[in-house]
């Protein structure tokens, strides 16, 4: 609006906002700006002859009309000023502030109301409101109510006599008088009808950008008011739909966290891809083989992730090396579930095991390496471009190494000997030279790898032990349970930094965690989808809108005016079978 003028203005109108409705007729254009009337003769810019040109496709005439006679084209943006500049009405309930220059011309010190709606119709509505009425009328008797008048009346009208002193009547209205921080004068707020909140709270939250719980009770509170609004605010904005699948959940969900423990070394091998810098023959993938109780690893580097590669390269760097494993542990790669890969498993009676979908902790083995062996392959002076070649020679580096967690170097675990360094020969280190029978040899050798897999065994269970304390000191997580209603999380391929964080799909909870694990097996609600495993990070609670309200009690009253004790009881049974109702149907939802 002040880059352009309004000449410009209404002719960007004219080649854009309104293409679609008028190629192919006959049309006039009424305007109050005369000059463009004259676009045929007029001296344009580049800017206005390139709108032009685009007018080139219709069939028009341009014809002038006085501001004064082109009322058909004001009348939507001057109805309000025009209706209350004398300033003796309440404005009609807008859904958003007035202007700043309305605000002082119409006088109505910031009174707001519904779109759609006059005074009367929100007077009306109020005395037709079962928690308003009862007020409204007492209100305009001008005397509080008795003490028995006041135990007949809802819990909302009760709560909203609190507001005795601040309740003032304008046009027929109530209307709730407050001073809001940061504030000169006083704001009026309307005593909401409960047939109107729902209206009001989707143009505030739903209509106004889904913005949180504060923003959106300030922009109800500086409008209007009825008892119970800020929790119905929290509950509103809690159980927007729109809300839930697109925005993270805060705080972060933790849970329980699990762990991958053998007992023995050979028993689990785990397998991961990593990715590095092409190297000068064009490799640049490195397979990773990390046997998950000694912590001994081997990297291998490839050409592709192909099934049939990892298929290869654990039959050639593994099996025929070290034998296979009791078990091979991976995440959800097509190469790693493969047919030939789970061919490979049965032929050689191998478990295969997998983590849950975008969860990498589950295979922290090799993730952890994968960190160590960028920082080893970092240090590589000048030779970067050839990393395949000093591949094997830092992973010798690291296998040679007592790790951190079993005090241990991975060779020893895995032959029970300790390895030959360069620096043994540059210090002329030999080995003992006498020699002992067979039998004391292999007896002393059984003895000693005892020793040191009781030993990491205990140092495992002793980090594992603290890792989880450490860990589950943030769970914030009560777990989900059977038959409960979940959303995934929605993992978009390519920019995703606005699409929505959670697949608007329902699933349904069949199985949980066992113990204090975060692993649930989920299903879709239709039934057209498989049985999945997801880890808790990647679910939601599926929380919707309740589509009916609970009322208060009823209050039946007989024909002469008091409370008849048969009608109350039929009353308040009919409010506790609703309220068992609506107990059934909130629990399902959540």
């Amino acid at each position: 609006m002040d880059n352009y003028s309004s000449m410009k203005l209404e002719l960007l109108a004219v080649t854009e906002k309104f293409r679609e409705y008028l190629l192919g007729s006959n049309f006039i254009i009424f305007t109050d700006n005369n000059p463009l009337s004259h676009l045929q003769t007029a001296k344009l810019g580049a800017v206005e002859q390139r709108w032009a040109s685009q007018l080139a496709s219709f069939n028009f005439t341009i014809k002038y009309r006085p501001g004064r006679s082109n009322g058909n084209a004001d009348a939507l943006s001057r109805q309000y000023l025009e209706r209350f500049a004398s300033g003796t009405d309440v404005p009609p309930v807008l859904v958003g502030p007035l202007s700043k220059g309305s605000e002082k011309e119409v006088g109505c010190n910031e009174v707001v109301a519904l779109a759609g709606r006059s005074v009367e119709d929100l007077s009306s509505l109020q005395e037709m409101d079962p928690v308003i009425g009862p007020v409204l009328a007492l209100f305009r008797s001008g005397g509080q109510p008795r003490s028995e008048e006041r135990e007949a009346m809802s819990v909302g009208s009760k709560e909203l006599l609190r507001h005795w002193e601040r309740l003032v009547e304008k046009g027929g209205a109530l209307y709730r008088v407050i001073r809001l921080p940061g504030e000169c004068k006083d704001t009026f707020q309307v005593v909401l009808p409960q047939c109107l909140q729902e209206e009001v709270l989707r143009s505030v939250h739903d209509g106004h950008g889904h913005q949180g719980i504060d923003r959106t009770l300030q922009l109800v509170r500086s409008r209007c008011f009825w008892p119970g609004m800020t929790r119905r605010v929290e509950q509103w904005c809690q159980q927007c739909e729109r809300c839930i699948l697109s925005k993270a959940v805060q705080p972060k969900i933790w849970s329980f966290q699990g762990t991958i423990q053998a007992s023995r070394p050979h028993e689990i091998l785990a397998i991961d891809f990593t990715i590095l810098e092409p190297a000068s023959d064009g490799r640049e993938n490195i397979l990773v083989f990390t046997d998950v109780f000694s912590k001994y690893t081997q990297a291998v580097a490839t050409r592709d992730q192909k099934a049939s590669t990892v298929a290869q390269m654990l039959v050639q760097h593994w099996f025929h090396c070290f034998g296979p494993p009791s078990r091979i542990h991976s995440d959800q790669g097509r190469n790693f579930e493969s047919m030939i890969v789970q061919q490979l498993c049965r032929n050689y009676g191998i478990q295969k095991s997998r983590t849950t979908p975008y969860h990498p902790q589950g295979n922290g083995q090799c993730e952890r390496f994968n960190r160590t062996l960028h920082d080893l392959l970092r240090t590589l002076p000048q030779e970067k471009k050839n990393w395949p070649r000093h591949l094997s020679q830092v992973t010798y580096a690291y296998n040679t190494t007592a790790h951190h967690v079993t005090g241990m170097t991975p060779y020893y675990l895995l032959f029970g000997c300790d390895p030959k360094l360069p620096v043994d020969f540059l210090l002329g280190r030999s080995e003992d030279g006498s020699f002992s029978p067979t039998e004391d040899w292999v007896r002393d050798h059984q003895e000693s790898l005892r020793v040191a897999h009781d030993h990491v065994k205990q140092q495992l269970q002793a980090k594992v032990e603290k890792r989880n304390q450490r860990y589950n000191e943030k769970v914030n997580d009560s777990g989900l349970e059977e038959g409960q209603f979940v959303h995934l999380r929605n993992h978009v391929k390519g920019r995703n930094k606005i699409q929505d964080f959670w697949d608007p799909c329902l699933y349904r909870v069949i199985r949980g965690p066992s113990g204090n694990g975060a692993v649930y097996s989920v299903v879709p609600v239709s039934g057209d989808g498989p049985i999945r495993t997801i880890h808790r990070s990647e679910l939601r609670n599926a929380i919707r809108r309740p589509s009916i309200e609970m009322p208060d009690p009823p209050m039946v009253l007989d024909p002469e005016g008091s409370l008849s004790g048969l009608s109350r009881c039929l009353g308040i049974l009919g409010w506790f079978f609703w309220r068992v109702v609506q107990t059934t149907l909130s629990s399902q939802m959540s």
